[in-house]
């Protein structure tokens, strides 16, 4: 991570933080299931087919067919705004698309709806994942934990053999934006429940707002982005 700028670290570090109060309130409303951690899906789905339960099979499959397809047309978007649009502006493309996202969730909340504006919320988180995408595939990893603290303590040991120390707090501290955002996501749930997924929409159109600013700001200074 230590190649972005101290901006885009926040940034990732704030949508890592998005991604755990999505994780939390889904997990909650649906009784185990997870709208972003797919290996915790994988999970379920496979012992549950194996005990037969097909009726948990399903709801996980589907979770995870959620999630992909949210994947998918992040990735197109960007990969589309390579293609068409200057220089930045496909990060952008995908941070405006993952706040519409979020937005309908809230609205289909709203319209009582809440078990369509959950599920959407696991297309939002894997839509997310296209934000920090690099040469087609992700450079910074905003959903899924294990590997970041696999490299957070391969670098903690590298540290002391030469290593920079930066390598091993940058990813720690974005599986601490997780664990944080996971706290704030259980603790909305408990006392709002399904009105979380409000809060969860004004996050991220509140920091996609922030983001973007600030990059206009830098270009007008003339300044990379």
């Amino acid at each position: 991570m230590i190649e972005y700028r101290l901006g885009e670290r926040v940034l990732a570090w704030y949508l890592s933080s998005i991604t755990g109060f999505i994780d939390a309130i889904g997990f909650m409303y649906l009784g185990g299931f997870f709208l972003s951690f797919m290996s915790g899906n994988t999970t379920r789905l496979t012992a549950s087919a194996a005990e037969g339960t097909w009726d948990v099979t399903l709801k996980a499959a589907g979770l995870m067919g959620l999630f992909l397809t949210g994947v998918a047309v992040g990735s197109l978007i960007y990969r589309l705004g390579l293609k068409h649009l200057p220089h930045g502006r496909p990060r952008e493309a995908v941070l405006l698309f993952v706040a519409s996202s979020t937005i309908l969730s809230g609205i289909l909340v709203a319209l009582d709806h809440g078990d369509k504006g959950m599920l959407f919320l696991s297309f939002a988180v894997g839509a997310m994942n296209s934000v920090f995408e690099r040469d087609g595939q992700v450079a910074i990893s905003l959903t899924y934990m294990t590997g970041t603290l696999v490299k957070t303590a391969q670098n903690f040991v590298g540290a002391f053999f030469g290593g920079d120390h930066r390598l091993w707090i940058h990813h720690f501290l974005l599986w601490a934006s997780l664990a944080g955002g996971s706290i704030l996501g259980g603790l909305c749930y408990v006392h709002w429940e399904l009105r979380a997924v409000w809060v969860v929409a004004a996050l991220v159109t509140g920091g996609v707002v922030a983001a973007i600013g600030n990059r206009e700001r830098r270009r007008r200074l003339g300044l990379s982005i």
